[in-house]
């Protein structure tokens, strides 16, 4: 994974051209949205920490949020680097069983009715 830091953003892209790279989690939202819950952090120049701090302390987005911040920066001629993770969604339609040892201390995404987000393309919010 390649860290949050200004140094390795200027390797991005840098003043050039503007680019958006994933480095951590998903290329992007895949499979069933109702099995699970993306959520993403964006890294620029404009970004008041970086490293470890950043995922300490930058903002986690939903994916529509996501999105919007990368146009911004787009738009701006900045370049950005991206981190996501996902977390299985509470829901009993979902196909394993929650109780099961291997879920044990996971933090779970509400289900994708009770979630709020806006919907992105494919479904996911």
């Amino acid at each position: 994974m390649m860290r949050p830091t200004y140094r390795n953003l200027g390797g991005t892209g840098g003043w050039r051209k503007p680019s958006v790279s994933i480095c951590s989690g998903p290329s992007g939202p895949q499979g069933n949205p109702r099995f699970y819950k993306y959520y993403w952090r964006v890294f620029s120049l404009e970004s008041p920490w970086e490293d470890r701090d950043f995922f300490s302390y930058a903002p986690v987005l939903c994916n529509a949020d996501c999105q919007r911040e990368v146009q911004r920066l787009l738009e701006k001629r900045l370049s950005c680097m991206i981190y996501g993770f996902k977390r299985p969604r509470k829901d009993p339609g979902n196909p394993w069983d929650m109780t099961h040892a291997r879920w044990a201390g996971i933090a779970f995404a509400v289900s994708w009715e009770e979630d709020t987000d806006p919907v992105v393309e494919g479904g996911h919010r």
